[in-house]
């Protein structure tokens, strides 16, 4: 397998899980190949189906926890309270277990999802009449550069900012927030390739092998300072530099 793109430790068994979105999402990843994995779409009840959906997933792939070799979560931003339930069950069930974690963006993972070669451009629905937006440029398959971190911002800004840091390329663009504020878009954001709908949420089998990168180029998440992305401020707790776009 060429190194770069999972690297050795693809050989683990990867138990990933993201909740960032309405759709619940859990897989088990072993080689490089996916094994078993539940998506479902189920608004706010993450709390009461994941660790089921996790139970199911491991029974399919015909493995057990203690198995795996590395737990992966989405970080968001997305819901906030899904994002924090699917944080704290990761953690939970790595620290229990002993296995590392490792988080990653789940914009970073929907773009992995959208080709290939050239510009991804998730825009995913943060309420509030904002967008979560993200661009990344994609090669052999993977995610190879961040173009645009992920920030919010009302839509007309939000789409603004991306068209300015991409240029004149043609990307193609996902998530929910194109299809609430998709006249916005089309006014403000040019030329653009529409992905179908079922690339609008994150699947853990891309999440998987996105945290095998990051593992195997930066090692384990720190358990006790791993936290949502959340971008904008939380209702629930302040990040120390929101990421807000003026």
């Amino acid at each position: 397998m060429r190194r770069g793109i999972l690297g050795n430790l693809a050989v683990m068994h990867v138990l990933a899980l993201d909740t960032s979105t309405y759709v619940g999402s859990v897989a088990v990843v072993s080689e490089g190949a996916l094994r078993a994995e539940i998506s479902a779409r189920v608004r706010a009840k993450h709390g009461e189906v994941l660790l089921g959906h996790v139970e199911q997933t491991l029974a399919i792939s015909g493995l057990c926890f203690a198995e795996i070799g590395l737990v992966a979560v989405g970080l968001g931003p997305g819901s906030f309270t899904g994002t924090r339930i699917g944080v704290a069950t990761a953690k939970g069930l790595a620290l229990g277990g002993g296995v590392p974690l490792s988080g990653v963006g789940s914009l970073r993972v929907l773009a992995r999802g959208l080709g290939a070669e050239g510009v991804a451009v998730p825009m995913v629905d943060a309420h509030k009449g904002e967008l979560y937006v993200a661009a990344y440029r994609l090669r052999g398959g993977a995610v190879a550069e961040e173009l645009v971190a992920p920030a919010h911002a009302r839509p007309d800004v939000a789409v603004q900012h991306v068209r300015e840091a991409i240029g004149d390329v043609t990307p193609v663009v996902c998530g929910d927030g194109l299809r609430q504020y998709a006249g916005v878009v089309r006014e403000h954001f040019g030329a653009f390739v529409e992905a179908p709908p079922v690339f609008d949420v994150p699947r853990a089998s891309l999440l998987a092998l996105e945290a095998i990168e990051r593992y195997e180029r930066d090692g384990a998440s720190d358990l006790a300072a791993i936290e949502p992305t959340y971008v904008r401020p939380s209702d629930a707790t302040l990040p120390k530099r929101p990421l807000r776009i003026d």
